[in-house]
């Protein structure tokens, strides 16, 4: 049984039991004038149903956003500071904190309707959602990290790692210039029109089990250097700390009702469009496996190191041509066919052939994992 089902952690427990009365005292006067001050700002902040609509209405509303998401900010914050005091498991802690939060953005929404006959901006209605999350996610972060960095390789393994590539396939060519232009502007376009489910996929994700949005894997990038692979975590938390780094089942248990979603749809890979941004990783190349894997599997497979001629991709021919379980010789077999390949045209292929498998094969229930083989001949 985890700490988190058994109540407050021992350091927790003994911070609360070593506190001063007068701290808690002070968290709660401080979470009941923000109450009052949130309560007040509902009808300060109601408009006219029928308001218009000039530049300087619409400044003064994206100003009194902005105070709305930081009051419920610190309103979510203080909240949380005060159940520290109450046997509750962390977890819940940071929910009832969110969702107080949220019961008051509500209820003045309510009152501006019901009472007032008017109706409180929508902006400040997304506002209150916004902040009581934000607020939900600073109070994660002061408490543990909001990243779950998973079996870290020691530097001795890395160094490794690095000095067997060095061996087999010596210092790779930089990227060529149209290849990184493209990866750039693809990701910071990617990254300017997901916004909104980068936000709805993290409240999913920490509601659901609040802790850690991401998942870093330390991954072998080009060249056999390590680098984190980010991902929105989609399992328990520390799932595999008994296990050690495997691959997941097809029906693992670890994986979170949102997280089987994430993963189908590949939501989960999102954040590695920051990944593409730094110059780690590309929308097309072989798939990056775990640094401590990869040291295991040079051993009986030094010629392993070839797929790191270049850069890791977001998706590559093994899984487009292959499916997930393929074993390393396997994988290592379609990454030379797409290092042999490779190029702007062949990539734009290989994403529109990852489209395809994720947003509409992989939802019929008749598919076996597989593309067809008339899709297949667009990658020879």
């Amino acid at each position: 049984m985890s700490k988190d089902q058994t109540g407050i952690t021992k350091t927790q427990l003994n911070q609360g039991m070593t506190s001063p009365t007068w701290m808690a005292a002070l968290y709660l006067g401080l979470a009941i004038t923000l109450v009052v001050l949130a309560w007040f700002s509902g009808p300060a902040l109601v408009h006219p149903l029928k308001a218009p609509l000039r530049f300087t209405h619409w400044l003064i509303r994206i100003v009194e956003a902005l105070g709305l998401t930081t009051l419920y900010t610190a309103l979510t914050v203080t909240t949380e500071r005060c159940l520290l005091f109450l046997p509750l498991p962390m977890s819940w802690r940071y929910r009832f904190a969110f969702i107080l939060s949220l019961a008051l953005v509500f209820t003045n929404w309510l009152i501006g309707i019901l009472l007032l006959n008017s109706l409180i901006s929508p902006m400040l209605l997304v506002a209150g959602f916004l902040g009581s999350f934000l607020g939900g996610l600073v109070a994660t972060g002061l408490n543990e990290s909001l990243w779950e960095n998973n079996s870290p390789p020691s530097p001795a393994i890395q160094v490794e790692v690095r000095k067997r590539h060095i061996e087999i396939i010596g210092v790779p060519h930089p990227e060529r210039f149209s290849k990184r232009l493209f990866d750039f502007m693809m990701a910071l376009l990617g990254l300017a029109f997901s916004t909104p489910v980068w936000l709805l996929s993290a409240f999913l994700v920490w509601f659901e089990d609040p802790g850690p949005l991401l998942f870093v894997k330390n991954s072998v990038g080009k060249g056999g250097l390590n680098f984190r692979q980010l991902k929105f975590r989609t399992m328990v938390r520390q799932a595999e700390d008994e296990t050690g780094p495997i691959l997941a089942a097809q029906e693992d248990e670890r994986v979170l009702a949102v997280g089987l979603f994430l993963r189908k749809t590949a939501l989960d890979e999102l954040p590695q469009l920051i990944n593409i941004l730094r110059g780690e990783m590309s929308f097309v190349g072989p798939r990056p496996q775990r640094t401590v894997l990869v040291h295991d599997y040079l051993e009986g497979m030094p010629e392993y190191a070839e797929r790191h001629h270049v850069l890791p991709g977001l998706s590559g021919l093994a899984q487009v041509a292959g499916d997930y379980y393929l074993t390393p010789r396997q994988k290592l077999r379609f990454d030379r066919l797409y290092i042999r390949h490779a190029g702007l045209g062949f990539d734009l292929k290989l994403i529109m052939l990852a489209f395809l498998i994720t947003f509409w094969y992989r939802w019929r229930k008749d598919w076996n994992g597989k593309l067809p083989r008339r899709l297949l001949r667009l990658c020879n």
